[in-house]
């Protein structure tokens, strides 16, 4: 059974106002005050118990009343506490549920024997200030909410500030690693309605393990400081008489409404395996070096987390859907990469993209029943579409429409409607998984890709510069005899090969790529030679 539902119940009080109000204000005792705070603090479920009416909402209103379960027979006392349990039954019915009673063994007892007498062994009963008078609740009430004001106040702490030449500034400090879920979340990596937020991939349970038994040992050191991305609130005081260029004060980091709130004002770009590793170990606190900085948006942050991750074994394909997302230089290796990403993550997002949700990525799950909504069915793995738009960019109709400044826009529309002529091509072996359609897989996306250029480039000769989905297809329709993508044999000139013989390797993309081409080019040098569209004609 999962966790229990925990419910507070806060016991009416003698003093009360002189005219019907919602039961959080009708009783105005000091006591009952303190109770509720405490109760409303600490657990999501909170009621008020009345000698008279049972089971209150807190906003329920109430006439007063003046009626005490002190002065009620035994009998009716157990009449009332059936009366309650009943009552939470009906609105937990399925629920394990913990009672925390706020009130004396005069509303505990009947409590606790209903609930025995129902047999809801499921359910619990706790007084947190059992044996405890008046003046001791109040006085560790009182210090509880002291302390939880305490944990709810700035952090301010010791640091360096380091302006650099950009212009931004690092703020280098130390925390202890147990107090960072107090104001700084992980920006989880997802898509809600098809848009990526969040960069941060899920933890490694296995490094965490390893991570924490070490933190557990004697002499343990971390010495790699860990990165967080601050928004606005977070500001820097510096202490009178501080230099250029590096400068001593204070950070003051407000707190989170609770652990891993929204309104956090710190995000962790760097770190979440040491710090979930912190958070779980067996050690009452672990100081950790910390380097922070300003940044508004996620995309700021996501180039700092790729810069930090690039070198590490960070899965490709998360890099490749974080990459459109940023703006500021990257080492060139992913710099190349960054326009190739962000067409493909165009064609497998936008709504009248031929390709849209087909195409495996860390937010696009493979086709095996765990879809992301209905839309995303990937079968096409994004590194193989990836490296095609890759070939086209460099020498190919991406690279024509990038050199006349054409834009992502056209782009993305010259490849959704190839591969829309892809479909109506070919139907029955569309959009199915690699092993039951060489279609989907590495090596039929990489030659139908560069098929694609080889139609582009004859369409452009010919006065065709904006070829259209129909037109595709009839360049399609002079190899469509030619391809075995779901059964029967190629028939390269090396000799036939079974359709699922074929592999994702350079030299099998190359075989069946040269194979299409020399057939296309053939073919179409066979057929009458076609008018070419004159300048300006419609």
């Amino acid at each position: 059974m999962s966790a229990p539902v925990q419910v507070a119940l806060v016991g009416c009080g003698k003093a009360k106002l002189m005219y019907r109000a919602p039961a959080r204000h009708l009783y105005t005792g000091n006591l009952f005050r303190a109770h509720l705070a405490e109760a409303e603090a600490t657990t999501p479920h909170v009621y008020v118990v009345s000698a008279l009416h049972g089971l209150l909402p807190l906003d329920e209103e109430v006439a007063p009343y003046d009626v005490t379960l002190r002065g009620m027979p035994r009998e009716k006392r157990s009449a009332w506490g059936r009366q309650v349990v009943e009552a939470l039954a009906r609105r937990y019915p399925a629920a394990a549920v913990e009672l925390l009673v706020y009130a004396g063994r005069t509303y505990a007892e009947p409590l606790r024997e209903a609930i025995s007498a129902a047999s809801l062994d499921w359910w619990t009963l706790v007084e947190p200030l059992k044996g405890a008078a008046q003046g001791a609740r109040l006085r560790i009430l009182a210090e509880a909410s002291r302390m939880r004001a305490a944990a709810r106040a700035p952090l301010r702490l010791p640091a360096l500030e380091v302006a650099q030449p950009s212009g931004r500034r690092l703020y280098l400090f130390a925390v202890d690693g147990k107090q960072v879920p107090s104001f700084a979340t992980v920006s989880r990596v997802r898509r809600t309605d098809g848009v990526l937020e969040g960069y941060q991939r899920p933890e490694v349970l296995a490094h965490v393990a390893a991570i924490r038994e070490y933190m557990e040992s004697a002499g343990a050191l971390v010495p790699n400081a860990v990165v967080l991305a601050f928004d606005s609130r977070v500001r820097f005081e510096a202490l009178p008489g501080a230099g250029e260029g590096a400068r001593h004060g204070h950070l003051v980091i407000p707190r989170a409404t609770a652990p891993d709130a929204p309104d956090a004002p710190g995000f962790i770009v760097d770190g979440q395996q040491r710090l979930a590793a912190v958070r779980d170990a067996a050690v009452t606190a672990f100081p950790l070096a910390c380097t922070g900085f300003i940044a508004e948006t996620v995309g700021q942050q996501a180039e700092q987390f790729i810069l930090v991750n690039s070198t590490k074994p960070l899965p490709k394909g998360l890099i490749h859907e974080l990459l459109p997302s940023t703006t500021a230089a990257l080492p060139a290796a992913l710099e190349r990469k960054r326009l190739p990403a962000q067409l493909l993550a165009r064609l497998n997002l936008d709504e009248g993209s031929s390709l849209r949700g087909l195409v495996i990525t860390q937010t696009c799950p493979r086709s095996t029943g765990r879809k992301l909504g209905t839309l995303f069915t990937g079968v096409i793995k994004d590194t193989s579409l990836l490296s095609a738009l890759e070939d086209s960019l460099a020498d190919g109709t991406l690279y024509d429409l990038e050199r006349t400044g054409a834009g992502v826009e056209a782009m993305v529309a010259r490849v959704s409607a190839w591969w829309a002529a892809v479909a109506s091509t070919w139907p029955d072996a569309w959009a199915r998984q690699p092993k039951e359609s060489r279609l989907s897989h590495g090596a039929g996306v990489r030659a139908l890709s560069l098929l694609m250029d080889a139609a582009c480039h004859f369409l452009a000769q010919e006065g065709n510069a904006t070829p259209s989905q129909g037109d595709f297809e009839r360049e399609l329709a002079l190899v469509h005899d030619a391809c075995a993508w779901t059964s029967g044999t190629w028939a390269f000139p090396t000799g036939e090969r079974r359709w699922n013989d074929l592999q994702n390797t350079p030299k099998e993309v190359a075989l069946l790529a040269q194979h299409l081409g020399s057939l296309y080019r053939e073919r179409r040098a066979a057929k009458p030679h076609r008018r070419t569209r004159k300048a300006g004609a419609a």
